[in-house]
């Protein structure tokens, strides 16, 4: 998805609409300098931080039963935990399990893991017979203490309060009994590692994490209202502070941006915002250093979508060549999909 220096263009266009009429001195000028700069959370005014998030206590831990490892009761003073939610049919979840393993090895006694099943079907009995089978098919796959929540207690006092609505989810929870960190197991390497080492910035965290929250809340209101046609000046807003305040050196942000942009299909997209588009697909190109298929699929696309179907086919072109390349990342699986649309661009 994406390429090409066309965004030199679109870049001076930029700059020329964003050069300001002579002002003079006075109360005009005044208030220019002290203009607000609009932002997501500007845009999202009934966001509101979780009951439960960094920096706040921990819930107590309500477990049925502990069917694999150490019990634990209560948090000690000076032990850092991590709790990790999961469940039985959950795929990632059971991708994760080695890796916190992994963990759990490396921290040693530093780190308690506890695997808390939650989110299954069954209930009472025939849930705990299903989750011991479960665990034990694992093995050391899942080296660490496992346990099973007391009915839905630990999804209503942890999940639902952090408001963490899939899994796997992980909580880190420091020596003083309070949470550290929210988020995926994939991403705890590092804060584990600051949390342990007491070098763990508590307050930056919480910003971070924050700020992760409005960024993911606000795509999701741009990619609605592409969708549905609905807000769709407050969408394009979205759209512009994602690519030149928050996706600056993402590129799969810009990526993402663009291709909603370009696929919406509600009544009123149009060219603005293919126009749109291509600055941030133009961008993304630059970043991965026109080496990445899938940005340069998005670009090409964009191309097209903006009337220059000579460059589309360019970069389409381009596009199929990295994949066939890649055997890691999908390229091979996608190339149907890139050569259906290079034929579309050639019937033009």
């Amino acid at each position: 998805m994406k390429a090409t220096t066309l965004i030199a263009a679109i870049s001076g266009l930029a700059v020329l609409a964003a050069i300001p009429a002579p002002a003079s001195a006075g109360p005009d000028s005044k208030t220019a300098k002290n203009a607000h700069k609009e932002t997501l959370e500007d845009l999202l005014p009934n966001m509101k931080k979780p009951e439960l998030w960094i920096g706040s206590s921990a819930p107590e831990l309500t477990i049925a039963k502990f069917i694999k490892g150490d019990s634990v009761n209560d948090f000690e003073s000076g032990q850092v935990y991590v709790v990790e939610f999961w469940a039985t049919w959950c795929g990632p979840c059971i991708a994760a399990f080695p890796h916190l393993t992994q963990l759990q090895s490396d921290h040693g006694e530093d780190v308690q893991f506890i695997g808390v099943n939650i989110w299954e079907r069954e209930k009472g009995q025939e849930r705990m017979e299903k989750v011991e089978k479960f665990v034990q098919k694992q093995g050391e796959r899942m080296g660490y203490t496992v346990a099973i929540e007391d009915g839905s207690s630990m999804s209503d006092n942890w999940m639902r309060p952090a408001g963490q609505g899939g899994i796997p989810a992980a909580f880190i929870v420091d020596g003083n009994g309070d949470i550290a960190w929210i988020g995926h197991p994939a991403e705890i390497d590092e804060p584990l590692e600051a949390v342990v080492s007491g070098d763990f910035d508590s307050k930056t965290a919480a910003k971070d994490a924050w700020d992760q929250q409005v960024i993911m809340a606000a795509f999701q209101s741009f990619a609605g209202s592409l969708h549905s046609g609905q807000d769709l000046d407050k969408a394009r807003k979205i759209g512009q502070i994602l690519i030149n305040d928050h996706f600056t050196d993402d590129s799969g942000g810009l990526n993402a941006v663009a291709w909603i942009l370009l696929n919406g299909q509600a009544e009123g997209v149009g060219m603005q915002d293919y126009q749109t588009a291509l600055q941030a697909a133009a961008m993304a190109c630059r970043m991965t250093e026109w080496k990445d298929w899938g940005v340069m699929d998005t670009y090409a696309l964009a191309m097209h979508k903006t009337g220059d179907n000579t460059s589309a086919i360019k970069w389409q072109k381009k596009a199929i060549e990295l994949a066939k390349l890649d055997e890691e990342k999908g390229g091979k699986e996608a190339l149907p999909e890139l050569e259906e649309r290079l034929a579309m661009y050639e019937e033009n």
